[in-house]
């Protein structure tokens, strides 16, 4: 391929792959929120990630996630869509008591959260 020509497709290429990863971050982790006993439960995943570099902070009806990481690959990279930092914020189908405790767990690359949910019941349909 005629060189200049390469040099552009290339630098594209990793434009274009840069931007991916910012609108992943965004989306990801992917999670599953379900009720049950009473209580909600969160689960994110997040693998690759250390415990230590993840936070989660409660508001009144919501839980933000957010964790970051060095990447230092080996050699040249030529793709990467890993992303080093994520960020979501997950609206609650409830407000939750500011005294509560969230119980979070990470374990195998997920993150699980048991969140109270006081008044919040399920209803068994005869």
């Amino acid at each position: 391929m005629y060189g200049p020509l390469k040099f552009y497709t290339q630098e594209i290429a990793k434009t274009i792959s840069d931007r991916a990863k910012e609108a992943l971050s965004y989306l990801y982790p992917a999670i599953t929120m379900y009720e049950e006993g009473g209580d909600l439960y969160i689960d994110a995943d997040l693998p690759g990630f250390d415990k230590k570099e993840i936070k989660v902070r409660q508001e009144s009806n919501a839980v933000i996630i957010s964790a970051s990481r060095m990447i230092d690959p080996k050699g040249s990279v030529i793709f990467n869509q890993r992303p080093e930092s994520v960020y979501k914020r997950i609206r609650l189908p409830f407000d939750v008591e500011p005294e509560s405790e969230v119980v979070a767990r990470y374990q195998n690359g997920i993150l699980s959260l048991k969140i109270p949910s006081k008044g919040l019941k399920t209803v068994k349909i005869e």
